[in-house]
């Protein structure tokens, strides 16, 4: 197999095989280091031309090119050269990269699975971002089968690779680079003179000034003036003495075309035409192909054509003095093809030069996912200069760089003022679009606000998109293409975090669906959250369908542990709890760490924690590390109710489990009418203080409504029962029965966890034919330290307490003396458990709160 991707020769090439010879050797890496136009794309190309060995070429064009974009870009090249199996985890790089996962360790894994020796070339390794070119070295010694091929302008490059690998290198350079006698003497042709050849070697011998003598007509004698001329004129040197006058217009022409190519770092015949109008692209390329000024690469209908960077630089420097008016009709047509060929930051690059904001709103509508993940710096840099005003009509644009800057702590409020934007201009533009975007703008909407901790209104704009996404007709659906299954599942987050389970799960659902259906990547991310969400509110039987069936599809490399699968693993622990199982679950909460710091998801996150942290009974950390965790996420956005209400529950569990019943009541208190999920907690909180009837008297407050979910109905379920049986009541037995079938049809254990050892006995006793495999449930929930009660005096004592601060004051009041005070202050103080007045005071208001 030859090397893919590798140039075609150029005409007339000067042989050079102890060069080549040098690449061929068994050295794992080989780096080609040499000024623009010393001659290294073409060394290359003459060795792959001439190896057995197999390989990919990979060019890079961009200036700054990330990680993520190389290893994007070396997957490409791999895939087309059919060099991936079906399990390679590079088939599915740029989703695996969009969703978060690490492109070196994809990079070599992929790599490793090929199976066979391979070589790597990277041309052009000097546009490689600092931080991409160490990770890239240090790939080569974990890949035994690999070798290293790069050019580069730059000495960094060769810098770096010293650490990687000191000793197994071979590095040539701009010296051995350059034409020895000899070789000048055979690209210049036998004819010229020995003067002629000492002007070139006294110039360095470089190749590509030797090309541009030797192709330029010899209308000067003088040796050292054509070498001069050459060297003054690289950009016009192909039509600087173009011959007699009848070829002038021919001429003229193909100067035309050159400068207009060059506004493109990299070319196809199509796109030539396209920008120079010339009918004739074909052959202007193939006679600047002939002439030295670039090199075709790839194969067939992928090849591209790459002009001599140098001489690029200059043609491009004479367009814009030439031909400044036509400058944004050309970038636009370039960031059209670029956006046709599956190369969005060149396509938003050339968009946003030519000042074409609309067109750089439909890049990124198609493409914001491998936007984020593999050019946010350069995104960054690229509106650098762009006013906020320039974008208040485009919210795409103004939502790609909120997403990015809030991704930084250090740019938070950007963040929020470019969301605040994205929110005002999707509002504005919604109003006046077509029902496609009008969804797709009420999307952004809806995230920016949540995302800000408007969750009320985040709601609102959900419902407005949910509406219109599904009203839309098959042609209007059609033009959203792979964005279907993404709008869902962000409306469906939406839903989510406002408490519209239904919606939420059926959107979840449709994502899924449409990307099963039209095999698109972010389906897998509505599969994932509609496992989660189910196994979140106790729809176990879905939760354990939906894990199964993942388990059964290729995911992109990383996303089943990152932000797009990480509802994938809440649904797996939350499936290993309701089995007992803390250390499984556990290490499915871990798998998310590192996205810890960023997710949305943290409080559910921070509830699994709790769990897994009752079942090891290692309490005192876990509410310590709780409350650090919801104070650093409170810093960063508000929370909604939905939200805050879970985190209650999670604060008041952990203190029920430490046996701190007063705190963990004290945690449930809330401004206003409470939720089911409240009352439930209250009334467990009730039973472990050993008051069922208090118990059942809290069920019986809130009947089933709108946040029943079969996680609560299972407590609701399981607390009833459990007191029931405490009070000996004769429906005790019917109500534990019903339990034990409800918790066993629905694959639930957790809600008969969280009650108190005797209960469970109790239940036991009742259900022992029905459901043994709660026999082994573990006891979460500790019987709660009875509160003693306060005496008469200890209870006009503690009324003046709040009032006079002096016992003397106290005693008056009371009418007796300041001795009694002090005894009764005592016992009062004992049974609160403080040792002052001020935490007297607090303690008696928790008392009465909670009563």
């Amino acid at each position: 197999m030859t090397v893919w991707g590798a140039p075609r020769l150029p005409p007339n090439l000067v042989a050079r095989p102890e060069l080549v010879s040098v690449i061929e050797s068994a050295a794992p890496l080989v780096i080609v280091h040499g000024p623009a136009g010393a001659g290294k794309t073409s060394l290359l190309a003459e060795w792959a031309a001439n190896t057995s060995q197999s390989g990919i070429w990979v060019q890079l064009e961009t200036n700054d090119t990330s990680g993520p974009a190389v290893v994007s870009l070396i997957a490409a090249e791999l895939s087309a050269a059919d060099m991936l199996a079906e399990s390679n985890p590079l088939r599915l790089a740029d989703a695996a990269l969009a969703g978060g996962t690490d492109e070196w360790s994809l990079l070599r894994r992929g790599l490793q699975s090929l199976g066979h020796d391979t070589v790597l070339i990277v041309d052009r390794a000097d546009l490689l971002s600092v931080e991409a070119i160490t990770p890239l070295l240090s790939v080569l010694p974990r890949v035994p089968r690999l070798r290293l091929v790069l050019s580069t302008r730059r000495v960094a490059v060769v810098d770096a690779a010293g650490p990687v690998l000191a000793t197994e290198r071979a590095v040539i350079g701009w010296r051995e680079l350059s034409f020895s006698r000899n070789e000048a003497r055979a690209a210049l042709g036998p004819d010229e003179s020995e003067q002629l050849i000492d002007e070139v070697m006294r110039w360095g011998g470089s190749p590509l000034l030797t090309r541009a003598v030797a192709v330029a007509a010899p209308q000067a004698s003088d040796a050292a003036e054509r070498v001069a001329r050459a060297v003054s004129t690289y950009e016009s040197y192909v039509w600087a003495n173009a011959g007699s006058s009848e070829s002038a217009p021919e001429d003229d022409e193909y100067r035309s075309f050159l400068l207009a190519i060059s506004i493109a770092d990299v070319l196809t015949e199509s796109l030539a035409h396209d920008l120079s109008g010339s009918a004739d692209a074909a052959r202007l390329l193939a006679r600047a192909e002939q002439e030295g000024l670039g090199l075709w690469h790839g194969e067939d209908r992928d090849r591209v054509f790459t002009l001599t960077p140098l001489l690029r630089e200059s043609f491009l420097r004479e367009l814009t003095r030439a031909d400044r008016g036509s400058l944004n009709g050309l970038r636009r047509q370039v960031a059209v093809w670029s956006h046709k060929h599956g190369r969005p930051y060149e396509a938003l690059e050339f968009a946003m030069q030519a000042r074409d904001l609309n067109f750089a709103s439909r890049i990124v509508r198609d493409s914001a996912f491998l936007l984020l993940r593999n050019h946010s710096a350069q995104i960054i840099e690229l509106f650098s200069k762009t006013p906020l005003l320039a974008l208040r009509q485009y919210p795409l644009l103004a939502m790609l760089l909120a997403l990015i800057f809030n991704a930084r702590k250090q740019h938070r409020l950007r963040a929020i003022e470019l969301f605040g934007l994205a929110i005002a201009s999707s509002r504005v533009q919604g109003e006046r679009a077509e029902p496609p975007d009008r969804a797709l703008f009420r999307t952004i909407e809806s995230s920016s606000l949540r995302v800000l901790g408007s969750f009320e209104a985040s709601l609102t704009a959900a419902e407005v998109a949910y509406e219109t996404l599904i009203g839309l007709s098959l042609e209007d659906r059609a033009s959203l293409g792979r964005l279907v299954p993404v709008l869902f599942t962000h409306i469906g987050t939406s839903f989510f975090y406002n408490g519209r389970m239904d919606k939420a799960m059926d959107c979840f659902r449709r994502s899924a669906s449409i990307g099963e259906a039209e095999n698109l990547p972010a389906g897998l991310q509505g599969l994932a959250l509609e496992a989660g969400a189910a196994a979140i509110t106790g729809d176990l039987v879905t939760a354990e369908d939906r894990v199964a069936d993942g388990a059964t599809r290729t995911w992109p490399d990383g996303w089943i542990n990152g932000y797009a699968g990480s509802f994938h693993r809440v649904a797996r622990a939350f499936i290993a709890l309701e089995r007992f199982d803390a250390e499984t679950a556990d290490s499915h909460v871990r798998s998310l760490d590192k996205h810890r710091p960023t997710i949305e998801h943290w409080p559910i996150l921070a509830h699994l924690d709790a769990l897994v942290a009752l079942f090891r009974g290692d309490l005192d950390r876990a509410l310590l590390e709780f409350e650090r965790e919801v104070d650093t996420h409170q810093n960063r956005s508000a929370l909604g109710p939905f939200t805050a209400a879970r985190l209650r529950a999670t604060r008041s569990l952990l203190l029920l489990a430490a046996g701190d019943a007063d705190a963990a009541e004290k945690a449930l208190a809330v401004q206003g009418k409470r939720g089911r999920r409240d009352t439930v907690a209250l009334a467990r909180i009730s039973l472990a203080r050993g008051n069922p009837d208090t118990t059942l008297e809290l069920l019986e407050q809130h009947p089933p409504g709108g946040d029943q979910t079969p996680r609560v109905e299972a407590e609701v379920l399981v607390l009833r029962a459990a007191a029931l049986v405490a009070t000996g009541r004769d429906e005790g037995t019917a109500a534990t029965l019903r339990a034990a079938t409800f918790l066993q049809h629905s694959h639930q254990g957790l809600a008969f966890a969280l009650i108190p050892e005797q209960h469970q006995h109790s239940m036991l006793a009742e259900m022992s034919s029905v459901e043994p495999a709660l026999a082994g449930a573990p006891s979460l929930i500790p019987i709660a330290p009875a509160r003693a009660p306060l005496t008469s005096r200890e209870e006009a004592v503690a009324e003046q307490l709040v009032r006079l601060s002096s016992v003397s004051d106290i005693a008056d009041a009371l009418v007796v003396s300041p001795n009694t005070v002090k005894t009764q202050l005592r016992s009062l103080y004992r049974k609160l458990g403080v040792s002052n007045r001020a935490d007297a005071i607090a303690a008696l208001s928790g008392r009465r709160q909670t009563r």
